[in-house]
């Protein structure tokens, strides 16, 4: 009895969707989370929709590699580079070594040999191997160079955010000296005009200031008052 013929099997998307428990981040969901963290009932066994916005716990302390994507990958960052001595087309702990020259080179040597590849391909499909082999070695070679930058990058990465809160705070304080000083020009403005308690006489008073026991100049002198409060 001949098998059944098995349908051919598609090809992976270059784009493939994301997971489909990403419908399940919405604001509504988040929002219920919150309220049962905040009832105290997170060990509470949550329903599924809610138990995507939880991250999974952090590795144990003993585990070695963590997975992510279906790929395990190492925790310890000094093992990053710890390929065989045999596969290294450089010395990691040369202490000249120029990593951007490196990296040029590498890149250079993966386009000379995807180059050799297609004339390969092109002759002899059957010799392949050899040539994916020397380009799978240059791309291990480059990523253990750029795994070398990640203690350069998390320092840029923290002057960038320390900058960010420098900023932050001296925008805050030119904002506060801004208002100071207009809180000062209106209590200098107020400081200027006379006091409603104060009696003077029709021949000393002059006819541009009023006195401020006028009701309308009470009115307006509290309104702008309560409007600088507000722009604080």
């Amino acid at each position: 009895m001949a098998e059944p013929e098995q349908p051919p099997q598609l090809p992976e998307a270059p784009f493939p969707a994301p997971p489909p428990f990403w419908k399940h981040f919405t604001l509504a969901n988040e929002e219920k989370l919150k309220q049962i963290d905040q009832s105290g009932n997170s060990d509470a066994k949550l329903p599924l929709p809610l138990a995507y916005l939880r991250p999974p716990p952090p590795p144990a302390a003993s585990a070695e590699t963590y997975t992510t994507f279906g790929q395990d990958q190492v925790i310890d960052p000094s093992q990053l580079s710890s390929l065989p001595l045999d596969q290294l087309l450089f010395d990691p702990n040369d202490p000249h070594l120029d990593h951007a020259f490196l990296l040029r080179k590498l890149n250079k040597s993966i386009l000379l040999n995807f180059l050799e590849l297609t004339s390969t391909l092109a002759l002899d499909p059957s010799q392949h191997a050899d040539k994916m082999d020397d380009i799978r070695r240059l791309f291990l070679n480059v990523h253990v160079v750029i795994n070398m930058y990640r203690p350069h990058q998390s320092r840029e990465s923290t002057k960038d955010l320390l900058q960010e809160i420098l900023e932050d705070g001296q925008r805050e304080i030119d904002e506060c000296e801004a208002m100071k000083g207009r809180i000062q020009t209106f209590l200098d403005q107020v400081a200027t005009l006379p006091s409603a308690d104060v009696a003077t006489s029709d021949s000393t008073r002059t006819d541009t200031v009023k006195p401020l026991g006028d009701k309308e100049d009470k009115i307006t002198l509290q309104q702008k008052l309560w409007e600088d409060i507000k722009n604080i």
